[in-house]
């Protein structure tokens, strides 16, 4: 009896919610100008009684929340101006925005315009649009707010992902932002959700897109803005879980005629604990190890951009970035070394102290001009990133008996690394619409210089004394042609894109010098039927490749411990893979799709440990083909004024078959994800909301080894003042500290265990406060870079 009434009670919620959309409006004057404290009455048209009232605030806005509209119209009337009725759409399936100029008395009313917005999810040709001025999440969040709503997008303590995926981009106006880790997620959290448009999301990029790396892209697209004048926002807070970080972001924009400047400033202080396990168990031995470690980092990072519109048709810009990042990682180690029978046969104890410098430099420079007015435009960019890494490491190491007596004390191990990257790429990109279809052209040429210079100090242990220096050079052309064209309820796309690269490593540990020069092509392909507005079904394809970090081609062995490695491998090659993707939407809730990805020649780090010896190395092998093979489903609910819910399912097939550098042959894993994110708001006026999401992962492959199944509840609460300037935000993540990994695989014949936490239980509490115009600056263009993403940044 209870459960019925439960469902009886909700289902009436859901009836009578979904009645009620909101009513939001600006009032202006005939100078577009906000008209401050004008007066908002709904009123039924027969009897004129009042239904609701509302007045404007400081910038013109008004929210009025009616269950019903038919017979219905509003009043609007402000001192010194002539009243004027907006008669309302019997009903309202959807919120609507209203732009209403009044005219000064004695003047008449010039317009008055209704807009409905644009459906929440909407299938183009080649990527999906989530409209988020129709979505909870545009009101007084941030960017990681609002992709955590999208379809088929993923964002946990991992990061960002998309479904399928095994990395992801980010781009924001279609320019690839060229940060990573740490520093790509608070990019992202400091735009405001109310600044951002829409978010496209790229499954299979085209042809005009790098095809470097088995990734989606996502394509955040801003508002535009024409107020001139200064504008920004402050952003400060904090992250409370094992120990702390504090953080604070300021974004600076001005607009004066033909010139746009903005400026993004940031800096933080960190300290993270992080705590791992490992086993590895052979036929005659065991060894086990405990690692804990803690992390203090401080730094900052900041850019300026300049644009300058030399005509109506015509910007050039330039960029400048500059960053800096310390860390401290203090370590120690714990193994035990077992015989046969888990008998104890030795332990070892290490302590060690890690420093890092991270620099970073960027420049840049950019002309937009538009040919004409049917949406002809040439692009051209260029680009100069250079980046740094300093490391020194020092550890100690000691190895007792059973007894605890004092088996051997290893000389300290003292290594300093010096490892730069300098990074030059120019490219164009020609947009030509015609009646016959949309082309696209364009270019792009890169050279790319490494040099890594490792020394392990005069008298650190004859174990691990490996000295090396490392220079690298890569260059890479690209051409690329597409063509997209619309017939009746078709869309069809098709792009092809050819990449010639050129490689050379030399090592002081190796002779000769290991080159590479290879040409490929990767075509795309994207069809898209469209038998009514409620359905929709498309399919893409496109090859891509996978090029190597360029840490991984160095041979040196890089020590943590005196017998623990990392070594990276000269002759590791690309891998290449082949994408499908059959996608199916209907209306702006209910997303679908089946994908498939096929990679040759996959590579990937993988632990080894040697019996005999008790060394374990971690190196680069191309060791494997693999399949991929899921299904995704994303459905959206927000047809309730007060209640936003996303969900995601998806459960896919991986299976890999080794060429042969591995012992073992084929492993095949089933896995899936389902997450439900949930957002409510508190009061009519919107301005106090609140969240709470689950994740669920199921086991899944990484590296050869299985994951266990983890899983982690969010919840946060975000309440906003003085018209919406100023925002509180907390939220507390993983709060039953249930997202801890555990892997387990083998390989080569030895059983290996992984347990990881990253202290992901935390509290984060952040205080936003927008000042200057209500409306960002010109839309910000971002460094399109691909070959920066493939370095290991700590910026």
């Amino acid at each position: 009896m209870k459960r019925n009434l439960l469902v009886i009670l909700l289902t009436f919620i859901t009836l009578v919610g979904s009645a009620q959309h909101l009513i939001k409006g600006k009032v202006i004057d005939e100078n577009n100008q906000p008209i401050i404290s004008a007066s908002i009455l709904l009123q039924k048209k027969s009897e004129k009684s009042i239904v609701q009232t509302s007045i404007t605030d400081s910038t013109g806005i008004f929210l009025l929340n009616p269950k019903q509209t038919l017979e219905h119209q509003l009043v609007i009337s402000a001192v010194g101006f002539e009243s004027t009725f907006v008669d309302l759409p019997h009903a309202l399936h959807q919120d609507t925005i209203l732009l209403v100029r009044l005219a000064s008395q004695g003047k008449q009313l010039k317009e008055v315009n209704i807009d409905v917005k644009a459906p929440l999810i909407v299938r183009k040709t080649d990527r999906i649009l989530f409209n988020l001025e129709n979505s909870l999440s545009a009101i007084g969040g941030d960017g990681i707010d609002a992709l955590s709503k999208a379809p088929g997008v993923r964002v946990n303590d991992n990061g960002i992902n998309i479904v399928g995926k095994n990395s992801i981009k980010i781009m924001v106006n279609d320019k690839l932002i060229q940060l990573s880790g740490v520093d790509l997620i608070n990019y992202v959290k400091s735009i405001p959700s109310g600044n951002i448009k829409r978010i496209e999301i790229i499954t299979n990029p085209s042809a005009r897109y790098e095809a470097d790396g088995n990734s989606g892209l996502i394509n955040i697209v801003l508002k535009q803005n024409g107020e001139q004048g200064f504008n920004g926002m402050i952003n400060t807070g904090g992250i409370m879980a094992s120990r702390y970080t504090a953080g604070l972001t300021g974004i600076f924009n001005y607009n004066q005629g033909k010139l746009h400047i903005s400026s993004n400033l940031s800096g933080v202080y960190l300290k993270i604990e992080s705590k791992s396990s490992s086993a590895f168990s052979g036929p005659k031995s065991l060894w086990e190890r405990q690692l804990d470690e803690l992390t203090t980092g401080k730094g900052g990072r900041g850019d300026v951009r300049v644009d300058y519109d030399l005509t109506t048709n015509t910007t050039i810009g330039v960029k400048y970035m500059e960053g800096a990042r310390l860390y401290t990682i203090d370590s120690k180690e714990d193994g035990t070394f077992y015989a046969p029978g888990r008998l104890l046969d030795s332990t070892l104890m290490l302590t060690g102290k890690d420093k890092l410098k991270y620099t970073l430099r960027n420049f840049e420079f950019y002309l937009d001009h538009k040919i004409d007015t049917s949406g002809k435009k040439i692009e051209f960019t260029s680009n100069y990133f250079k980046y740094g890494t300093i490391d020194n490491n020092h550890f100690q190491s000691k190895s007792y008996t059973p007894e605890q007596k004092l088996l051997n004390n290893y000389q300290p191990v003292d290594l300093a690394q010096d490892e730069r990257f300098d990074i030059f790429s120019s490219k164009i990109d020609l947009s030509l619409p015609y009646k016959f279809a949309i082309l696209e052209l364009g270019a792009k040429v890169s050279n790319i210089k490494s040099k890594n210079d490792m020394v392990y100090e005069r008298g650190s242990d004859a174990m691990v004394h490996s000295n090396n220096l490392f220079d690298y050079k890569e260059n890479t052309q690209s051409l690329y042609a597409a063509a997209d064209k619309n017939f009746n309820k078709w869309s069809i796309k098709l792009g092809l894109r050819m990449e010639m690269t050129q490689t050379t490593g030399r090592s002081s540990l190796q002779t000769p010098a290991h080159k590479n020069d290879y040409v490929q092509l990767f075509p795309t392909f994207y069809l898209k039927h469209s038998p009514n507005e409620n359905n929709v079904f498309s399919f893409t394809y496109g090859r891509r490749i996978n090029r190597p970090d360029y840490s991984l081609l160095n041979p040196a062995r890089l020590y943590s411990a005196v017998n623990v490695y990392e070594e990276g491998n000269p002759f590791l090659k690309p891998s290449f893979s082949n994408n499908f993707e059959l996608s199916y939407n209907y209306k702006d809730w209910l997303s679908t799709s089946v994908y498939s990805n096929f990679v040759s020649n996959g590579f990937s780090t993988l632990n080894f440990f040697d019996p005999q010896s008790n060394i374990q190395s971690r190196v680069q092998r191309n060791y494997a083909n693999s399949v991929t093979i899921g299904l995704s489903e994303t459905l959206t609910v927000n047809k309730i004024s007060w209640w936003e819910n996303n969900n995601q399912l998806n459960i896919y097939m991986e299976r890999s078959k080794s060429n042969g550098a591995i012992a073992e042959g084929t492993l095949k894993q089933w896995s899936g994800y389902v997450s439900t994110d949930n957002t409510f708001t508190l009061n009519t006026k919107k301005t106090l909301m609140a969240n709470a999401r689950f994740w669920y992962q199921f086991p899944e492959v990484a590296n050869r080894l299985i994951s266990s199944a983890y899983y982690a509840t969010d919840i946060s609460l975000r309440a906003m003042f003085m018209d919406r300037k100023l925002t509180f935000s907390l939220n507390s993540s993983d709060i039953f500290k249930t997202s801890q990994r555990k892997y387990k695989g083998v390989l080569n014949g030895v059983h290996q265990f992984n347990t990881a936490y990253k202290d992901n239980r935390k509290t984060m509490i952040s205080i936003l406060y927008r000042f200057g115009n209500s409306k960002r600056n010109k839309a910000s263009r971002n460094t399109d870079d691909t070959e920066t993403n493939r370095i290991k940044q700590g910026i």
